[in-house]
């Protein structure tokens, strides 16, 4: 009886664990504050703040002399178009919840959204 406990103790350690993570999500879900506006900054110096409640093509120059094409479209923001070599940027999709971030490495470019 021993033996069968214990080796039914790690299938309660995962499902517990997963229980944890999926509350974790859930909430985190339930919690997020839709922005107000993004800024961006360029070797950590903000250079613009875009408002995300109006539609918006904006070309960012980088560091290293990357340029990129950030999108503000029904509330959220994206980068279109980037010249660096990984286009990691561009992949990172749409957001818009408050402390979500698009990072840029080679044109040490950060899109933040921030609330009022």
């Amino acid at each position: 009886m021993k033996q069968k406990l214990h080796k039914l103790i790690p299938v309660f350690v995962i499902i517990g664990i997963s229980i944890v993570c999926i509350i974790c999500i859930i909430l985190r879900q339930i919690s997020k504050e839709n922005g107000s506006y993004a800024e961006i900054r360029v070797s950590g110096d903000t250079v613009m703040t875009l408002p995300l409640d109006k539609n918006i093509r904006q070309n960012i120059h980088g560091a290293n002399g990357i340029e990129l094409v950030v999108i503000v479209d029904d509330g959220s923001v994206f980068v279109e178009h980037s010249d660096c070599p990984d286009k990691i940027c561009e992949r990172m999709g749409k957001k818009s919840s408050v402390g979500e971030t698009i990072v840029c490495l080679p044109a040490r470019t950060i899109i933040e959204i921030r609330g009022r």
